[in-house]
């Protein structure tokens, strides 16, 4: 059973189909908290807050990711084993300077004064230390998502990214120092992912909710007589069953 929200109306359809008679409408009074307009409203600027976050943490990721590729594009040449110490020297200068920036890069993205990137919203901080975004009616467990489970985020730095020692000195080192670089490159992608799923999932819950507030304020402004309600439904049905024929 599929609930829907159209032209101003709530109810439940059973069963319909193009050219049948509708035989039962349900209109819903909404009443009580779980789907209270002004708690879903709360729900929702919570959900948009954490999306917001995401925003932050997508845009955070996209710096650190595009700093690794550079320092990897640098560390590369120094497989060859004919390359001249000068040529070696400033090349460990620029990843010197890329590492730094790395360190900054991690440290200013906050949301809301909140640093994101230093370990406090990663899964292994105290549980009483755990971030949680109410994305429901009220704040029940089944309405909260932990946002250090969800997101995982350990501290990032350049020394927690193994690239503290990063040496360039001969090609043993490089390739050492490339495999490093792939190995925090791989941990960054992760983290995207796990914002990415985090994102779709709140995107889902906001139009869940969406439509939960329409249906209230539908339900609430619904017509009293079965008979105009009957007569809208089968309307929308030939509607359906019109628009089916012309495909």
């Amino acid at each position: 059973m599929n609930q829907k929200t159209i032209s101003g109306l709530a109810f439940k359809i059973e069963n319909i189909k193009p050219s049948l008679k509708i035989s039962k409408v349900e209109f819903q009074k909404f009443t009580n908290q779980e789907t209270d307009p002004k708690n879903l409203g709360q729900a929702i600027h919570n959900i948009l807050l954490g999306t917001e976050l995401i925003s932050v943490l997508e845009n955070a990721y996209g710096e650190i990711e595009g700093i690794l590729s550079q320092i990897r594009n640098w560390v590369s040449p120094s497989l060859a084993s004919n390359l001249e110490d000068s040529q070696k020297h400033a090349l460990e200068a620029k990843i010197s300077l890329k590492l730094k920036e790395l360190d900054q890069t991690a440290e200013i993205f906050k949301h809301k004064g909140q640093k994101l990137l230093d370990g406090s919203v990663s899964a292994s901080v105290g549980a009483d230390s755990h971030f949680y975004l109410v994305v429901g009616a009220n704040g029940s467990p089944d309405n909260r998502i932990n946002l250090n489970t969800s997101l995982n985020i350990p501290p990032i730095t350049s020394k927690t990214l193994g690239l503290g020692a990063l040496s360039i000195s001969s090609p043993q080192t490089g390739l050492k120092g490339l495999m490093v670089l792939e190995n925090a490159l791989a941990i960054i992608s992760r983290l995207k992912q796990r914002s990415g799923a985090l994102k779709a999932h709140l995107r889902e819950i906001k139009k869940h909710l969406t439509i939960a507030i329409e249906n209230h304020h539908a339900a609430n402004s619904a017509p009293n007589s079965y008979g105009q309600a009957k007569d809208f439904l089968q309307a929308t049905s030939d509607f359906i069953k019109k628009n089916k024929e012309e495909y």
